[in-house]
Formats: structure tokens, sequence, C-alpha cells
């Protein structure tokens, strides 16, 4: 023990000078001295020590304002050399590189540090902050069972002989607007606590339009901040790009090859994966099968696809459908369903190189509710979520009130809606609880493009002090096998586990679609979709987008007025 007792002491020498040095950092005798850079203003160190049965690391992060303590025995110091040699020989012209050069260069050191605490070391809590600096202990689990009180000496502040190893508590705080994950948490036989019941779990919920409110606070000061939180589509990104998100690479090297990618893609920013998903929410195209009947002689999904394959199709069947039905059947209630639809077929996102793009897909979004107003393809008066949305749903929306000559009376003009763009929970939450009484009269496909709407997402504070945990918890409600398909067959969800939704998707048979396979469909239309293009500005940009589009639509502005009229609030507002 007296050897490992002499490395911590120079341990806390090197936090205690590093505490107090903004502008250099010494390393006590005994500690060879891999690089020490200054870097954009910061310091940032390196220095291994090999004692008699231990090799050790120090990584002083300055950016972080952390010091990395990584200890295995002296048998594993080979990994500990290695990875000293590849980082003096990349540090060893930075001083001559540009700033962006240098910022490279850091971040390949840094991968090849993380190679410091592979899976056969143990990850502690912090200390409390010595000054500026918060340090992790990294123990190789040969130290641990060598050196019983090694983590209680560090910890502790005192050493005891006698002492018997016992590692920290496993407590997260784990923060949700819905209260899907509380029930993913507690649900009997494959909940979380279940399978994990060392780990002890404080919940809290919030609901959606008071969370972000609690939660940034917290995350700006540090204090009192979850350790994991559940993140609402809307508001995903906004903190995906905060940097105050734990990256979660290392889970997602894991388990790339059975997750859908989409909702990874939205989860990341800059280069690393930062929150990860339980479900999927691809959208599709529900129809009437007694309509599809009716005017085009099927209800086949097959053969009603490629009369909706893309949006010039699907306007040529839109006026089909008005003429056929002699203006009674229009193909969508409100241009509103259609944004989703547009907006997953962009090939660019709002914003390229801090400026503003419009991509092709979304003026001609704004083309065809243009075109659907004037040649009243739509019903009249209809928004999404409005009462009349739902009585189209129904097969009991009145488009207007007609002028009856004979009788002198205005009498109501029943129109029929033969689809709406819905995503999974569409089916589940809109389509069955508001027309229960068309059940097995609908059909659904995947209509003129692939698209999203809605999601949820879990990340973890990236100081908290249980960061192993907190990835375990994250990977088990998103990866798991076991969870991920009793928590399908028991919600009906569209689970992210690719293995997962291949055992069971073909099991699936939906009364309310006659008998089709929902899930099989949703399975494969996921696979379309782009997450790449998700924006933390997006929600902002899009809502002037919409002001803009319906003052087009109703004859307000010139398209030529509308799309400057945005461009100028977006530039005005946002500085794209």
């Amino acid at each position: 023990m007296r050897n490992i007792k002499k490395f911590f002491s120079l341990l806390v020498m090197v936090i205690s000078i590093s505490a107090q040095a903004t502008f250099a950092l010494d390393f006590p005798d005994g500690l060879q001295e891999v690089f020490n850079i200054n870097l954009d203003g910061e310091n940032f160190a390196f220095g291994i020590m090999r004692d008699n049965d231990t090799c050790s690391a120090i990584f002083f992060d300055g950016n972080r304002s952390e010091i990395n303590l990584a200890i295995c025995d002296a048998s594993e110091s080979k990994q500990l050399k290695k990875i000293a040699f590849e980082s003096k020989m990349l540090v060893k012209s930075i001083s001559t590189l540009k700033d962006y050069e240098q910022q490279n260069i850091y971040n390949q050191i840094v991968e090849k540090l993380k190679a410091l605490a592979p899976i056969t070391f143990e990850n502690y809590d912090s200390t409390d902050e010595f000054g500026f600096v918060k340090v992790t202990l990294l123990l190789s689990k040969s130290v641990q069972k060598k050196y019983p009180d090694a983590e209680e000496f560090f910890f502790g502040g005192t050493s005891n002989t006698n002492s018997t190893f016992s590692p920290l508590s496993k407590k997260l705080t784990v923060w949700s607007f819905t209260d899907e994950l509380e029930g993913f948490l507690n649900k009997d036989g494959y909940g979380y606590k279940a399978t994990h019941p060392d780990v002890e779990i404080e919940y809290e919920l919030t609901p959606t339009d008071q969370f972000p409110s609690r939660l940034d606070p917290r995350i700006a000061s540090g204090k009192d901040c979850p350790d994991v939180f559940a993140l609402e589509d809307y508001f995903v990104r906004k903190y995906i790009e905060s940097g105050q998100l734990l990256p979660l690479d290392d889970l997602y090297a894991e388990v790339k090859d059975k997750v859908n990618s989409y909702p990874v893609e939205v989860g990341s920013y800059d280069g690393h994966v930062y929150a990860m998903s339980w479900n999927v929410s691809p959208g599709a195209l529900f129809y009437r099968r007694s309509l599809a009947k009716k005017y085009f002689g099927t209800d086949d999904p097959k053969v009603v696809q490629k009369k909706l394959k893309d949006f010039d199709t699907f306007l040529a069947t839109a006026r089909e459908l008005k003429k056929l039905s002699g203006g009674k059947c229009r193909i969508v209630s409100s241009t509103e369903d259609l944004f989703h639809p547009f907006k997953g077929a962009r090939e660019k996102p709002w914003v390229v190189d801090d400026r503003l793009v419009i991509d092709p897909a979304m003026e001609k979004y704004m083309d065809i509710c243009r075109i659907f107003t004037e040649e009243e393809l739509v019903a009249k008066d209809v928004s999404q979520w409005s009462e009349r949305w739902f009585a189209g749903m129904r097969g009991e929306l009145n488009d207007d009130y007609a002028y009856d000559y004979y009788s002198d009376y205005y009498i109501e003009s029943p129109v029929e809606i033969f689809c709406y763009f819905l995503p999974t929970w569409g089916l589940h939450y809109i389509l069955k609880p508001n027309a229960p009484g068309t059940s097995g009269d609908w059909a659904m496909c995947q209509g003129p493009s692939a698209w999203r709407w809605g999601g949820t997402w879990i990340a973890a504070y990236k100081g908290t002090k249980n960061p192993k945990a907190a990835k375990e918890l994250i990977r088990y409600l998103t990866t798991d096998d076991g969870f991920q398909e009793a928590m399908a067959k028991e919600t009906g969800d569209i689970v992210t586990n690719i293995d997962v939704q291949d055992k069971i998707k073909d099991s699936f048979s939906e009364p309310y679609l006659s008998g089709q396979n929902h899930y099989a469909e949703f399975c494969k239309y996921t696979k379309k979709i782009k997450g790449t293009l998700e924006q933390a500005t997006d929600w902002q940009i899009e809502s002037i987008w919409h002001e803009a589009v319906m003052s087009y639509v109703s004859w307000e502005r010139t398209k030529k007025q509308a799309l400057q009229y945005f461009k100028d609030q977006v530039s005005f507002t946002m500085g794209f």
C-alpha cells in the first residue's frame, strides 16, 4: 500500500497546482511529462508515472477544467506508453499550426486518451472541485483487487488498512416531461429498476411546456442538474447543440449495427452522438378504403401508392378525385397536412454555413398550398387539430352551405376526405379515438415522401457524477433486446432496435386497417428517413415560414413578396 499512498500524494499535489495555475501546469517529481501545451488560452497536459507496482497517467483538460486520473497495474503499462508516444508525436508541431489545425490535433489526442479508460477500468464519482478543476478517477480492476482501500483513500482523504472496498452509490436523478419514461423505469419484469436493482433512481416529472425553463438553469449552473433526462422533438436539438450533454460515442459504437439511423442522426452534432431514442415515428398516408374503391376501383395499398408516389402525381390524383366525385371528394382536409411530407423531402437543412437556405421542396410546398386552395382541392376553413379536421376523419365534414333555389334555404354541403398524413402515434392516438366508427375502412401506404413527426430522446448531463450508470440506462432503454421487445409488444411502439423489429414485425395485424400489418410498413418507412437535416433553429424558422406561406395562399402577398418577407424576418430575428 506504500506505493499507492505515495502516488496519491503526488496526485493531490498536481491537483492543487492545477487549481491555482491558469497558464502553466507543473508536474510533481516522479511524474514524467509527455506534453504541456497552451491551446486557445487554455492549458492541456498529459503525464505518466510508473511506480513499483502501478502505472498511472494524468490528463489535465483545461478546456473542461478537468483532471482525469487513470491508474492501472504495471503489467498494463504498455498501453499507456503507446498512447504517450502517439500523443507526443501529435503535439510536437502543434505550436506552429493554425488555430483550427491545433484544434484538430487536440481532438485526435483526446480520442487516443479515451483509450485510457477501456472496459477494464471503473469510473468513479468526481471529488469536490479543487478550485475550478474537477477530478475524475479511473481505477483498473486489477488495482481495485490489490488495493481495496485505494478508492476510499483518495475520496475519503484517509487510508484504512482494515477497510473493505465499496463502490460509491449508483444513484441517478432522472427527469422527464412524459410519464412514458417513468413507466419504462418501473415496469415489472422488464423495467429498468427490475433489471438493475443496484441502481437508485430519483425520478421527477415536469409538464412539457415547463420542462425547458426548469432544466435550462440547472444545466447552465451545473448545480442540482439531473443525470439523465428525456428531450422532446421540438427542443431536442437545442440541447444537442448546447455543448452540455455527455457524449455517447462509445455507446453508439457498440450498438450502431442494431439501431435505426435517423434518431441517432437527430441526436448527433459536430461528429458526436449526444442523445438516443427508444422508438421511431415515421409518417405514413392513411386513406379511406371505401373512397379508394369508389373512385379507383381498388383499395389495394400497392395500387393506391402508385397514384400518390410523388408530389406531382399526388397533385394529379387530387384533381382526379375532385373530377370523379363532382367536387365532393378532397384528397386532404387541410394544406397544413402536407408540411411534414414536404419537409421530409428536402435535400438541405434551413441553415447552411450560417446562411438561410430554402430547399426546392419547400418552394414546391408553397406552390402546392396555393394550387390546392385556388382549385378547392382541400376543404374550406380546416386547420390541424380543429374539430373540422377530426370531423373529416369521421366522414362528417361539411365544406360550406350551398344555396338551394327551390327551397330558398342554404343547405349543408358534405365533403369526403380521402386521406390524412399521420405518424406512428397518429394511428393509435388520433385516428382510432376520433373516428371509431370508421374502423376497418382505413389502409396505409408510404405516400409521396419519407418523413417523420415527433419522438422522444434521452440524454445525460456532461457533468454527471455517474457517467457509466447514465450510459447504461440509455443503452438499456434504447437498444436492449429484451426491454425493446417487451415494450413493443405491450405498447405497440415501433422500437429503434432493428433486430427486434425484424423478429416481431410479421406478427402484427391491425383491425382498424382491415388487418393490414402497420408495424412492418412503419419499419420499412423508417429506413428512408433523413435525420441529418434537423437543427435547433428549425422551430423558430418554420413558424416564420408558415406565416409567409399563408400570406401567399391567402393572396396577401405574391410569391416573390412572401419569400422576401420570410428572408427578412429570419435575418432580423435570427441573423441568418
